[in-house]
């Protein structure tokens, strides 16, 4: 059987290499943020119009991927570039790349103060400024049947997703997409501390929110592209600093 396609082939090589480049400092922003649990979680990442994706080989745990860790699969989860395979769960991705073409990034993790905050039932409020990252863009999943090894859960959580770019998947962790790796990076990392602020809220007795139009005035500027890309090269650098033998 002939191998599907290459990603390459849909993009010149210097936006692959880029494409690459931010992915491999994704699983190491991700893992100093503490959202790596050892060889779970995924953050996977194709050129627009793909339908192949870039992952890291299964077996390693975020704080060890390298470069030469990164690989292509299809679909159905086959390799077609790189070495070694990719995480077997990964329809989670698979079916909300197939219903949503404006995604180009997922990002999955056990993030713990997200678990937390599932469990109790709650819905992600705005209680603080970062914390409006997911305004009115966030929803809940509480259909977790187990372990995802087929399409049928990747297939529920890209239909409850719908359009929005994060999702609470209750007892389970967070799932965050954008058209760029550090949309749903930057956003993982600020899911997290927003659970956690609301959870300490949520503890002490309050939890007041803010003001719906300075949420959505909040959200625009953080979200907005010249904020993420100073948010981006700054978390870029700090992930060189901190881990100088992977980024050499």
């Amino acid at each position: 059987m002939n191998a599907p396609d290459t990603v390459t082939q849909l993009g010149d090589e210097a936006v692959l290499e880029t494409l690459k480049d931010d992915l491999l400092h994704g699983f190491h922003i991700l893992d100093q943020a503490g959202q790596g649990t050892g060889i779970a979680g995924h953050l996977t990442s194709r050129l627009p119009g793909a339908e192949t994706f870039w992952a890291h080989q299964w077996r390693l745990g975020f704080d060890e991927v390298t470069a030469g860790d990164l690989v292509e699969a299809d679909f159905e989860l086959r390799t077609v570039q790189g070495n070694g395979t990719c995480n077997p769960t990964l329809h989670i991705h698979t079916q909300v790349y197939r219903a949503r073409p404006d995604i180009n990034c997922i990002v999955h993790t056990h993030a713990a103060n997200i678990v937390a905050l599932s469990v109790t039932g709650a819905e992600l409020l705005p209680v603080t400024q970062s914390g409006c990252y997911y305004f009115d863009d966030v929803c809940v999943f509480d259909e977790f049947d187990g372990v995802v090894l087929g399409t049928d859960e990747g297939d529920a959580i890209a239909r409850v997703l719908s359009d929005n770019h994060a999702i609470l998947l209750k007892h389970h962790g967070l799932l965050t997409v954008g058209d760029s790796i550090a949309d749903a990076v930057i956003g993982a990392t600020v899911l997290d501390y927003a659970c956690e602020i609301q959870l300490k809220a949520m503890a002490a007795g309050r939890c007041d929110t803010l003001p719906e139009e300075a949420a959505r005035q909040a959200k625009g500027f953080i979200r907005g592209p010249s904020t993420l890309a100073l948010r981006w090269a700054h978390q870029k650098r700090k992930a060189r600093r901190a881990r100088p033998d992977i980024f050499f």
